[in-house]
Parts: C-alpha cells; structure tokens; sequence
C-alpha cells in the first residue's frame, strides 16, 4: 500500500484540513473496499477526538499498513489499527440485498450472525426473497442482541491483537484499535454492554505475555465506546458531536 499523509496543522484549520481526506463509502454492491470504511471511520474518529488530549497539534496523519494509520507530532507517536465490526454473512447478505434487489431495504439479521451457518450465494438470496414478501425470523429476545455484540466485539480485538504481535506490525509509543461497528441491528442497550464488556478486557489486559491495545475505540452509530489500558476499565461512552 502506497502511503498517503494528511497534514493537520490547527485546531482552528482543522474543519477544513479534514475535507482532504475522502469519507464517502459506496454501498457493497457498488464497489465498497476496505479503504473506504477505514477512511471514513478515521474521520469520524479524528472529528470526535481532535478537541481532546488524545494528539497535539500540528499533526500529520498517515494512511499506511500494519498498522492502518499512525499520528506523529512533536509529542505524539500513536498507531491506529483498524477493523470492521460485522458478520462475514451479513456482509454477504448486504452485497447480495443491494445487487439482485435494488430498491428494497428487508433484511433480517437475525439469519446471518456471528453464530451463522456458511451459507452459499443462493441460499442467501433464498432468504432474502422470502424476506421480502414477509417477516420470516425469529426475531430477539432478552439480551440477545447485546450478547451477539459483546461476542462481535471480543472476537475483534482478539484477532487484532494476534496481528499486533506478528514482528513486521509496527509498534508505537500508543497502540490503538479503532473498531467500526457495521452490524444491521436493533437498538442496542449501550450500559449494558458496556458493563459486560468490561471483564473480558481486564483478563485482556492482565495478559502479560503480549503485546496489547493501549487504548480501544468502538465507533457504534451515535456513539464511540472508548476503553483504556491504563485505568480501570470503565464505561466511558461519548455521543457523537456534543462538545
């Protein structure tokens, strides 16, 4: 991957050094790679965080490869990792929904979960001609979602952090993951999974025989879920835009 910098030099530039970097994000039918949510996902994380201590200005932001981003400034060294938070068949089903029925928007995801089968092309597609006529899921029940999502979440840094220890990942001062969670779903109860997150990452964090995630940051629809290694994991939940 070629390396691409965006150079930020203000808080009082910032709105506009930001539109350098191209947000939009086709649909999966239309062409959508993994650049494009890793950019919009850094925009939005960069909106939400450039006011904070979290970087100094001025800053240079460098879209690159193990890890997807680095933040080099005067006083900072920071690598982002980044990953998308979505079922493998939901994503299938997405692709599927928006190529072979444009113009209708029924999806029950219900049926392509974590916990899904690995169904083919034309079984999905079964199930979505069934799911546009009628409801045909299940539906949730209780606390089903959040679990679901909890599960989604762990699976995430777990994975991630195995590639954060391969020796040609590059390691910073701070070693950040920012999760795009990308799951069709109902609304979810946002302290509660909040809560139970919260014992997975501190046996996380007590693993002493590698190297983790500093700081871990989850860009959930209205909110960003943010946990770091260096307190006791609390729920620490920002909305998106309110200063």
């Amino acid at each position: 991957m070629v390396h691409k910098e965006y150079i930020f030099n203000s808080k009082e530039g910032f709105e506009i050094e930001i539109l350098n970097i191209d947000s939009f994000v086709p649909e999966r039918s239309k062409g959508r790679i993994t650049e494009h949510t890793e950019k919009y996902s850094i925009v939005s994380f960069l909106k939400e965080f450039h006011n904070e201590c979290t970087f100094n200005f001025p800053f240079t932001l460098t879209h690159r490869d193990k890890p997807d981003f680095s933040i080099t400034s005067l006083t900072d060294k920071i690598g982002i990792e980044f990953t998308e938070s979505i079922p493998e068949q939901l994503a299938k089903a997405e692709y599927l929904l928006g190529k072979y029925f444009e113009g209708y928007s029924k999806l029950e995801p219900d049926f392509f979960g974590w916990d899904a089968p690995d169904r083919t092309d034309s079984e999905v597609i079964d199930i979505l001609k069934e799911t546009q006529k009628r409801l045909i899921g299940k539906g949730y029940s209780g606390k089903s979602v959040e679990a679901l999502w909890i599960l989604g979440i762990q699976g995430c840094i777990t994975n991630k952090t195995k590639k954060l220890n391969n020796p040609d990942f590059e390691k910073f001062e701070c070693n950040c993951l920012l999760v795009y969670d990308n799951q069709t779903r109902p609304m979810l109860d946002k302290y509660y999974v909040s809560e139970n997150l919260i014992p997975f990452l501190k046996i996380y964090w007590n693993a002493n025989n590698k190297i983790l995630f500093d700081n871990i940051y989850i860009d959930s629809g209205n909110y960003f879920y943010i946990f770091r290694k260096d307190i006791t994991p609390v729920i620490n939940i920002v909305t998106k835009g309110v200063e």
